[in-house]
C-alpha cells in the first residue's frame, strides 16, 4: 500500500499521462500500470437487486441464483452483519468499559478471544468502529456540553432563540437542533419555499450537518435553521422536522427541496403533509456522470440533456422534449433517467 501511494505521488508529478512522463527532468515508467493485482473478481453473478418504491416498499427488479464457485458457509464471516451478531450488551459493555480504563483496542480483542476461547468472529475493526460510534456519540472532551452552555447562554440573551435536543437511553447526545432568533423572524416573511439539506459534515466527530435555508426578496439566502444528526434515518429526520416546525409555529412551508435521501420521504410525508415535497435539481444533475457516464453515447447527450432541463420553459414542453430526447439517444431502458422523469418535470 505504501508502494501504491508513493507511485501515485510520483504519476501526479509526471507532465504527461500515459504510461511514460517526466520527473525532475528524468523519465519514469507508468508503475501502477506496471503493478500486479493483488486480488481478482471471480465475476460471480449471483445477486438480488431491488429497489423501494413510491410507497417505500422494497420491490424486487431481478434475481440470479446461480454461483459460479462452491459456497463455503464459513464465509458468513466475511459479512459483517453477521459478525456484529456476536456483539451482545454484555460485549458492548466490556468494551466500552475496558476502553474507558485506558485498555487499547488491540488488547480488549485479544481479552475477549481469550475469554470465548477462540471463537471469536469480531475483528479488530468490528470493535474500533463501535469505540468510534460511542465516541461520536458521546463527544469525548465535554464539547458537548460547551456547546450546551453556548446555547444556554444565547437563549439568555434572547428568549427566542431555540434548541433543542435529544439523549440515547445512556444519556448522551445523539441529534441537536438550533435556530436563531433572525431565522425565526425571517421565517415569517420568506417561509413558502425552503431547501433542507444534509450533505455536509463536521470534521471531528463527522456528524452530519444540516440546515434550513430559505430565499428573500433580494434573491439572498437566509439560514431558517441548524442541526448536528447522529443517523441519517426516518426516525432522526421525523424528530428534526417535527422540532422545527414546532419552532415555526408550525407553520409548514409550502414547498421543500431536499437531496435523493430515501429516508427523508417519509417523515416530511407525515409532518407535512401538505407540503410539496421536490428534489433539488443540482444534487440530480451532479449525478448524471456517476448514472450515465458508461452509456454509449454520453459525449454526445450531456449537453443537450442540460439545455434540456435547465432551458424548459413549462410541464407540457418539458414532457415534449424528453420524450423526443430519450427516443433520439435510446435510453428508453435506462431506470435512473426513469425514475427522475416525475422530478425533473417539476
Amino acid at each position: 500500500m505504501r508502494a501504491r501511494r508513493e507511485a501515485k505521488k510520483r504519476e501526479k508529478a509526471m507532465s504527461h499521462g500515459g504510461s511514460v512522463g517526466l520527473v525532475d527532468g528524468l523519465v519514469c515508467a507508468d508503475e501502477l500500470s506496471g503493478m500486479k493485482r493483488t486480488s481478482k473478481k471471480c465475476e460471480c453473478h449471483a445477486r438480488v437487486y431491488a429497489k423501494v418504491n413510491e410507497d417505500g416498499l422494497w420491490e424486487l427488479k431481478s434475481v440470479e441464483l446461480k454461483h459460479n464457485h462452491a459456497i463455503d458457509p464459513a464465509n458468513y464471516k466475511l459479512v459483517k452483519e453477521y459478525r456484529m451478531k456476536q456483539m451482545t450488551c454484555k460485549a458492548k459493555k466490556t468494551l466500552t468499559d475496558l476502553y474507558e480504563q485506558g485498555v487499547p483496542v488491540s488488547q480488549i480483542h485479544g481479552i475477549m478471544a481469550t475469554e470465548r476461547k477462540g471463537n471469536m468472529d469480531l475483528t479488530l475493526k468490528d470493535l474500533q468502529h463501535e469505540v468510534y460510534k460511542a465516541r461520536q456519540l458521546k463527544m469525548v472532551g465535554g464539547d458537548s456540553v460547551e456547546m450546551m452552555e453556548y446555547f444556554d447562554k444565547m437563549q439568555t440573551g434572547n428568549q427566542n432563540f431555540f434548541h433543542v435536543q435529544r439523549l440515547d437511553e445512556e444519556g448522551r447526545l445523539k441529534d441537536v437542533l438550533w435556530v436563531y432568533a433572525r431565522s425565526r423572524v425571517a421565517y415569517e416573511d420568506f417561509g413558502d419555499a425552503v431547501c433542507f439539506d444534509a450533505t455536509y459534515l463536521t470534521n471531528e466527530y463527522e456528524l452530519p450537518f444540516a440546515n434550513f435555508v430559505g430565499v428573500n426578496h433580494h434573491g439572498k439566502s437566509l439560514l431558517l435553521g441548524c442541526a448536528l444528526v447522529s443517523h441519517e434515518d426516518c426516525d432522526t429526520f421525523t424528530c428534526i422536522f417535527r422540532q422545527w416546525l414546532a419552532c415555526m409555529n408550525n407553520r409548514a412551508p409550502k414547498a421543500i427541496l431536499t437531496d435523493q435521501v430515501e429516508a427523508m420521504r417519509r417523515p416530511l410525508a407525515e409532518v407535512m403533509p401538505n407540503t410539496v415535497h421536490r428534489w433539488c435539481i443540482w444534487h440530480i444533475m451532479s449525478k448524471i456522470h456517476e448514472k450515465l457516464g458508461k452509456c454509449a453515447r454520453y459525449q454526445d447527450f450531456v449537453n443537450p440533456l442540460k439545455e434540456l432541463v435547465y432551458e424548459s420553459f413549462d410541464p407540457e414542453e418539458f414532457q415534449t422534449r424528453w420524450a423526443e430526447f430519450i427516443v433520439e439517444y435510446k435510453l428508453e431502458d435506462n431506470e435512473w433517467l426513469q425514475s427522475i422523469c416525475g422530478c425533473l418535470h417539476t
